[in-house]
């Protein structure tokens, strides 16, 4: 079986690796179907017709894509999806992801697909290519949606799998690996020469807003976790690393445990990582700048105690104030995630969140305050559906047409007077975030023409 990986193009100067996509291929791999491509469109920017070039010069028996639910990605894989239908011996169309798993008949019919990868891809996957490759009935493969004729047939789901440690490395060997190394993302210098990576799967909490692939949370060993990173600082050189995981500081037994492995194999790495509030204590963030760290993540949402409750964020204001200061203390930068428009929300929870993000805003990146989107496989997007402002996922994405505007208002606030409140809100963010840019711009000259600070190289540096 001939198989062909598209990383579709989301017409960013920085793409992230693929590492979805690598995880399921290397699956693969280990399991005997060794013939697997990918097709860059990310890091070439190449056009859907080249695509469709290249398919018609290159037999491949099946094509496959993973996504997520923004509304972006929902018409950039039409576009390839439909290419992919005009070809004259078309290959077998799957799809996976966040975007296509929790409604994946609608993706069958709207995008033509042939089968779909519900959750965690590597298993199913895999045991659709291998009915695929043996002429099997589909209706045993768990875990999948497939096209039979004109109906659609969705399966039971797989059990994810528990060992994540059984699980190969991500086959990153014949993707462009120097642009992903050098891309310039956020926290790293010119220098650094970075990778994701994922320490673990899943998270505990149940924020309304939020959809995943699986339930639970699963952990990687923290030998395996180094080993890995000892693999790609030989063959690729890198400092630094992007955990992208939903929860990494999920505990402090955890954090630990992979710090200390950190600091006892000496891997002289920086890394970022994603992480919850209450557990930014400072003993925490001590090892765990010791070992790395110089940015964390963190999902604040909004600064109120009754807006917080409300999306089930099990967090509290307090908490909140708490963390963030613990990780300035400690010199590394905290991420600031906003979001306004969730159940409770109101005029005076949005004041208090930018006045929140002013305080303790160390200025490291730019921050924006975004409305809350009910993506389907959302708790908020089954609230939605049940008081009927949604009809469905093609409803959906009807009304998601930019991240920065309302897709549903749950809120008391007009729609208008809605978009306004944000704009006040960003406007007053990015004012001050470029205040503080030019301030420090104009310092860093005062320091070179009068303390002839020669560290300085100048503007464009």
């Amino acid at each position: 079986m001939k198989i062909l990986f598209v990383v579709y193009d989301n017409e960013s100067r920085n793409n992230a690796l693929p590492l979805g996509t690598a995880y399921v291929a290397a699956y693969l791999r280990k399991h005997g179907y060794k013939d697997v491509t990918y097709y860059s469109q990310d890091i070439y920017h190449y056009t859907e017709e080249h695509l469709y070039e290249y398919l018609e010069k290159n037999h491949f028996d099946i094509v496959a894509m993973g996504f997520v639910a923004g509304y972006f990605q929902h018409m950039k894989i039409k576009k390839i999806c439909d290419k992919i239908a005009k070809l004259k011996k078309k290959p077998f169309m799957v799809l996976g992801g966040h975007g296509p798993s929790p409604v994946p008949e609608y993706f069958i019919k709207y995008l033509g697909a042939d089968a779909i990868v519900m959750g965690e891809g590597e298993l199913p996957f895999l045991n659709l290519v291998r009915a695929l490759d043996n002429g099997a009935d589909l209706s045993g493969v768990k875990g999948i949606t497939f096209r039979n004729g004109d109906n659609v047939v969705i399966n039971p789901r797989e059990d994810p799998i528990k060992d994540l440690d059984s699980i190969p490395y991500p086959f990153l060997e014949p993707l462009p690996m120097e642009y992903y190394i050098n891309s310039a993302l956020w926290t790293t210098s010119p220098t650094d020469r970075g990778i994701t990576m994922s320490a673990q799967r899943g998270c505990v909490y149940k924020c309304n807003f939020c959809y995943r692939l699986e339930k639970g949370i699963r952990f990687r060993s923290a030998d395996s976790i180094v080993d890995e990173v000892k693999k790609y600082k030989r063959d690729y050189n890198i400092n630094y690393i992007w955990f992208l995981d939903e929860l990494f500081m999920l505990n402090k037994k955890r954090v630990f445990d992979i710090c200390e492995n950190f600091l006892k194999h000496d891997l002289n790495i920086k890394y970022f990582c994603t992480g919850r509030l209450e557990q930014a204590n400072k003993e925490v963030l001590g090892i765990m700048k010791r070992s790395g760290c110089v940015a964390i993540d963190y999902g604040i949402e909004q600064f109120d105690d009754g807006a917080l409750e409300k999306m089930d964020k099990r967090l509290t204001t307090a908490e909140i104030e708490s963390g963030i200061k613990n990780t300035l203390e400690r010199g590394i930068h905290p991420a600031f995630n906003i979001i306004f428009g969730n159940i409770g929300d109101t005029r005076k929870t949005l004041r208090k969140s930018v006045d929140f993000l002013n305080k303790y805003n160390d200025y490291g990146q730019l921050r924006v305050i975004r409305p809350v989107t009910p993506y389907p496989g959302s708790p908020l997007y089954d609230l939605a559906i049940k008081k009927n402002l949604l009809k469905g996922p093609g409803d959906f994405y009807e009304k998601h047409k930019n991240l920065e505007l309302l897709t549903i208002n749950f809120t008391d606030i007009p729609d208008d007077e809605f978009h306004g409140l944000m704009f006040d809100a960003n406007k007053e963010i990015i004012t001050r975030y470029y205040e503080h840019v030019k301030k420090k711009g104009i310092e860093n000259f005062r320091k070179v023409y009068y303390e002839k600070d020669f560290n300085f190289r100048g503007a464009r540096h």
